[in-house]
């Protein structure tokens, strides 16, 4: 495709990071954005395994700590009451009766993390501790979790939303190493598994090399 045809479709204001990034180069830059692209879809497996274990092994604890699978029917806060309501209104309106799966599939990562906030601390805390099996007693603080998950959830946002994400290489390896952790805290095998399925380091080091770090 010639370069006129691209910067009319994708933008030349969005291509803009990528030529700068190669001074530019513009060959090397759209070469870079596709890379970008790859990468993201590399990440796929690793963002989607790591939303999909968290939201089940924080509702897993909450039904045990709770006594019921409807936990979310006993919150008290009213933010969070209302994200219920909304994820309910979305599974009506697609013609589904909401049930408890239903509703922990539909609540937005967002509101996952969100539970590890301060504010919630005081009755959400405890059950959220034995979320993560794999994480030994003295490193289960809230604060360090929640910092973790939000720069996951920000993380997830610009793979989502098609931003670059190959333009600091180093914050890169930073955001991939984070969601390892996390899943790790998880499940160990999981990882494994998970790592199995992707090609993340091969296309890291791809990136490394285009731009002569």
């Amino acid at each position: 495709m010639q370069l006129e045809n691209l910067e009319r479709l994708l933008s030349a204001k969005r291509l803009d990071t990528y030529y700068r990034l190669f001074n530019g180069e513009k060959n090397d830059a759209i070469e870079y954005y596709q890379l970008n692209i790859k990468i993201s879809e590399a990440l796929y497996p690793l963002l989607a395994n790591l939303e999909i274990v968290l939201r089940n092994s924080i509702h897993q604890s909450f039904t045990k700590r709770f006594g019921t699978e409807n936990w979310f029917e006993t919150l008290e806060y009213q933010d969070l009451i209302d994200q219920i309501k909304i994820a309910n209104s979305k599974i009506i309106k697609n013609r589904q009766v909401p049930n408890c799966d239903k509703i922990v599939a539909e609540l937005t990562f967002g509101f996952w993390t969100s539970l590890f906030n301060k504010q919630y601390a005081r009755l959400l805390w405890r059950p959220l501790m034995f979320s993560f099996k794999e994480l030994d007693d003295k490193n289960k603080h809230r604060d360090k979790i929640a910092y973790s998950l939000n720069q996951v959830r920000k993380f997830r946002n610009r793979v989502f939303h098609y931003e670059p994400i190959c333009n600091d290489l180093s914050a890169l390896k930073i955001n991939y190493n984070n969601m390892i952790d996390v899943l790790n805290w998880l499940d160990k095998d999981l990882v494994t598994w998970t790592l199995s399925n992707q090609d993340f380091d091969y296309l890291y080091n791809k990136a490394i090399e285009l731009r002569k770090i």
